[in-house]
């Protein structure tokens, strides 16, 4: 593990305030109105057909390696999306033993719909900004997925 270099009173209140950020951040971004749709749906459903929309079908473990959820708890998530008619279980072209999961024409609407609500919504959140503070806000999110992005996964 490296060395750190911020002093330790630092660190812990930049530790603590993380703790508070990622509630933070869904209460003031996220705040998904349930009259959009039926019912709210799970983030990690949103992610796993995002995934499958951009890369196309694939195995069930490798989506869970691009959401970072684990083995045992994507098995459960795919039943649920495919009894939600979102995905379906296909067999491989090159390799019956292996079941790729592919995003149905239900799973695309779906998506379409929340991202086209969700970004109105963040949106209109943000909009409450003054220009300075979204010029900071928009830096800030840049910089943190930037260093995000650079951590060692190990």
């Amino acid at each position: 593990m490296g060395e750190f270099r911020m002093d330790e009173e630092k660190l812990n209140r930049m530790v603590d305030d993380l703790y508070l950020f990622f509630p933070l951040f869904r209460k003031k971004l996220f705040k998904y109105k349930k009259n959009l749709m039926q019912k709210k749906i799970p983030h990690s459903y949103y992610h796993i057909l995002k995934v499958l929309k951009k890369q196309g079908e694939l195995p069930m473990s490798e989506i869970g390696r691009l959401v970072y959820i684990s083995k045992s708890n994507m098995t459960s998530l795919i039943d649920k999306l495919v009894e939600e008619g979102l995905v379906e279980r296909l067999p491989d072209k090159n390799d019956r033993r292996v079941i790729n999961i592919a995003l149905t024409d239900k799973g695309k609407d779906l998506l379409r719909n929340w991202r086209k609500h969700s970004n109105n919504e963040i949106k209109m959140n943000l909009s409450t900004l003054s220009d300075e503070d979204l010029e900071k806000f928009y830096n800030s999110v840049e910089n943190i997925k930037d260093i995000l992005l650079r951590m060692d996964d190990g």
